[in-house]
């Protein structure tokens, strides 16, 4: 007991003990920066590095922190639009470089970021980019630049848009696995991989149709940005003409090929530096802890809820939308007399069916209380993303934000080739009623069965397209013309009624206050975050050391998260053995 005793005192001495000098490093460097605040001076660079995946809300994503990989502070959409509107506005920013290769946002996201960045060149301060090499993405994004420049031994990777998505059928087929799919929408293509071994002309054709919308922004932009006719972009994508840093030049996707020291000096010349004198760079996670970025004021308010993520029930994580989170979160939000309007904001994929009826109706009751609701949104609102927003008063889309796929699909797995004829295992039971043991993937489904859970996936569609018919006020008939699961953009759905306006999340909180009859208000983001002391205590360590691009330790190359992407994106829609309403694979652009 002695022993027992001596153990337990210790174990707490040294929890209390680490928790204390965990602590002394936080107030020690809270006063580093505060003395410190104060560290860039006349003629500083921001340095853009934009090739990390962008939350619509600052660290509004799952991840994790510890002492090999870091804690990562990931700023959101909004939060780095404002930075760029501050450093537009400081004497002490003379322009921007931009140093990417590759990105990891998507399209709606790569849009805003390139009219936040063209209101940074409207200032009259410059925007330059390097890069080794591009990406067609990191080229787009990159392209309002004043002048690019690429490595020598570099090229541009200009090709069009495709979209290749695996298959998985003849995989479950030789393991012994038979998927149970029940869907509504022809064009409802999230159960294809298990079902198919290629892609039903139904999803050719909105596939190839989306692509197209994708492909005719891109190239309206880049003939914009480069002053390239649209025939000798498409004649660029068509040949791979980018492909060398000498072609990329000789076509006018560039303006000079430099290594990287020699934009070092090109740098120092523009800012007219005498010789040896350094360029002083600064980070945006630096200028995000000094920039002075002015927010309105005043009583009233308008809440932007973020709706980020897969929808998932009863989950509680960053960067994912739950009724655990958001539903006491709009119930204050419709109970707070100062708030005036709701921007919901939605970057999402879609996911639980019942999750998203139940987000649903509680923005329903924010607007029989008065307040209007706004949606917003960002790459992704289909299937479930657009089931929350369908009742919004306006509905604000980029013109390549994916939306609409208003379908309903679930799957159920049939292990039961796997288990008796490949593990040689079986199941007997026992049932005092025809559904006693549930719907078991360890047993074949009947034909009751499979009726039933048909029966359930046609009700949820046709709550659906009731929800869409009189949130957008179509009729039924032109609700499920529009529906069958099929994947819009925003451009389209703006004409075919899905969409209000075209338009970033801005547009959506001057619509907001309008409608609200307010002119003077400040924004607040939700849901807010709780903070982790582990993470800060990291995060805090990482800048003390003067890591303030907070670089991973053991970091992932593309190629590792684009498997792993593919991994996590199969593993959310086998969970689907509810109702669901997904989008079918987040699209890798490139």
């Amino acid at each position: 007991m002695k022993n027992f005793f001596t153990a337990f005192l210790g174990s707490c001495l040294g929890v209390v003990a680490v928790f204390a000098f965990g602590f002394f490093i936080l107030f020690a460097m809270g006063i580093s920066g505060a003395m410190n605040k104060e560290t860039y001076s006349k003629n500083t660079v921001l340095r853009l590095h934009l090739e990390d995946f962008i939350p619509e809300k600052t660290d509004n994503i799952a991840q994790d922190a510890n002492i090999f990989t870091g804690a990562k502070e990931s700023l959101g959409l909004r939060r780095i639009l404002k930075l760029l509107e501050a450093a537009a506005n400081d004497d002490k920013i003379k322009g921007i470089l931009i140093e990417n290769q590759s990105v990891s946002m998507g399209q709606a996201t790569l849009l805003s970021l390139m009219d936040g960045l063209q209101q940074f060149r409207e200032s009259g301060k410059f925007i330059y980019s390097y890069a080794d090499a591009h990406t067609q993405s990191s080229y787009f994004l990159c392209s309002v630049a004043d002048s690019m420049f690429i490595n020598p031994r570099g090229g541009v990777d200009l090709k069009g848009y495709g979209a290749a998505i695996p298959f998985f059928k003849n995989m479950l087929d030789k393991i012994g696995v038979d998927m149970n799919i029940f869907y509504a929408g022809n064009f409802k293509s999230a159960t294809e991989p298990f079902r198919l071994t290629e892609m039903s002309e139904f999803n050719k054709l909105q596939t190839r149709e989306f692509l197209t919308d994708m492909e005719t922004i891109m190239v309206e932009r880049l003939a914009a940005n480069r002053k390239l006719s649209k025939e000798k972009i498409h004649a660029i994508m068509s040949g791979l003409e980018g492909r060398t840093g000498q072609k990329a030049l000789e076509n006018g996707l560039v303006d000079g090929l430099m290594y990287r020291d020699e934009i070092e000096d090109f740098m120092a010349k523009k800012l007219g530096l005498k010789e040896k004198q350094k360029v002083k760079y600064l980070s945006l996670a630096k200028y995000d802890q000094m920039a002075d970025v002015e927010s309105k004021d005043g009583k009233d308010k308008i809440a932007v809820v973020h709706a980020e993520g897969e929808i998932i029930y009863g989950n509680d994580e960053p960067g994912i939308i739950s009724e655990k989170r958001y539903l006491n979160m709009l119930a204050k939000i419709r109970k707070d007399d100062k708030i005036k309007a709701v921007v919901l904001r939605v970057n999402s994929p879609g996911g639980n069916a019942v999750t998203s009826d139940m987000i649903w109706r509680e923005l329903e009751k924010i607007k029989e209380a008065g307040k209007p609701v706004i949606a917003s949104f960002g790459d992704y609102a289909a299937s479930g993303g657009y089931y929350i927003a369908a009742g919004a008063d306006t509905i604000v889309a980029q013109p390549n934000t994916l939306t609409g796929s208003i379908g309903v699909f679930m799957m159920f797995p049939n292990a039961t080739k796997l288990m008796n004829e490949k593990l040689g295992i079986n199941f007997d039971t026992i049932k005092t009623h025809e559904f006693a043991t549930g719907f078991s993937p360890f047993n074949n489904l009947s034909d009751k069965e499979k009726a039933l859970l048909q029966e359930s996936t046609l009700e949820i569609y046709d709550l659906f397209i009731d929800r869409v018919s009189k949130g957008r006020k179509l009729s039924v008939d032109s609700t499920k013309s529009i529906a069958q699961g099929r994947v819009w953009t925003g451009k389209k759905g703006l004409e075919i009624g899905l969409v209000d306006v075209l338009g970033d999340l801005d547009d959506a909180i001057v619509i907001a206050a309008k409608k609200a009859g307010t002119e003077k208000y400040k924004v607040v983001e939700y849901p807010f975050l709780k903070d982790d002391f582990i993470a800060n205590l990291i995060r805090e360590v990482q800048k003390s050391q003067g890591n303030d691009e907070d670089a991973s330790f053991l970091s992932l190359t593309a190629e590792e998260k684009k498997l792993w992407h593919y991994y996590t994106t199969v593993k959310s829609i086998l969970r689907c053995k509810e109702p669901n309403a997904r989008l079918p694979f987040i699209f890798d652009f490139n």
